[in-house]
């Protein structure tokens, strides 16, 4: 194991902690966030792996130990068992999903891609629920913006745009106007990131749904 991978998985603790923050700061004040993302918080602390990284994150931030490729005594054996395999992965003690207070020998990057993997499934989960308000393209929609009371002029002037500029679409409907405004906006920024590790993409509302 290389002396940097303990600086990148120090780095990975405290950027996946750093991912729910994210969300409660952008979202906090957004009708009905607070009882969603409680029972978010209340899913993470069931989840015995979703405690460990907190609580790691909490060592390697404020007690300054790593537990990246540290083995216990008792399962010392086991190690040097998978090394004469000549299975080198670096390891982690995570805790035992069928006994509590219990550790196991885990392969420490699986252990972290299932917590990342959770994590990517909390976000998606907030796109879903909360779409028009951080993706930009189901923002921009009529639907949205007649819940705020609000007009097509009202969106280009968000946009920067003259709030006449629809007078350069002459004979074209509104569905048409609010395709053209939602081009000018930015998609979904982390699909590749849903794609990868849960299979999954946020579509806007003008892609075509018998698509992939």
């Amino acid at each position: 194991m290389s002396f940097e991978a303990r600086f990148y998985f120090s780095a990975f603790v405290s950027a996946a902690r750093s991912v729910t923050w994210a969300i409660q700061a952008s979202l906090s004040h957004v009708n009905g966030f607070e009882t969603w993302y409680s029972t978010v918080q209340q899913r993470l602390q069931d989840d015995a792996l979703s405690r460990f990284f907190v609580q790691t994150r909490n060592m390697v931030q404020k007690r300054g130990h790593n537990p990246f490729g540290q083995v216990g005594l008792s399962h010392l054996a086991a190690h040097l068992e998978r090394q004469m395999r000549c299975d080198h992965r670096p390891v982690l003690m995570i805790p035992d999903p069928s006994a509590p207070n219990e550790v196991v020998l885990s392969d420490a990057i699986a252990a972290c891609t299932k917590y990342f993997t959770d994590l990517v499934t909390v976000v998606w989960d907030c796109y879903e629920k909360y779409r028009t308000v951080v993706d930009e393209r189901w923002y921009f929609t009529q639907e949205h913006f007649e819940q705020m009371h609000k007009s097509i002029e009202d969106a280009l002037e968000e946009l920067g745009f003259p709030r006449t500029w629809l007078a350069a679409l002459p004979g074209h409907g509104d569905a048409d106007a609010w395709r053209v405004i939602r081009s000018q906006a930015a998609g979904c920024g982390i699909n590749h990131v849903f794609q990868r590790y849960i299979g999954r993409e946020i579509r806007g509302p003008d892609d075509d749904e018998s698509g992939p």
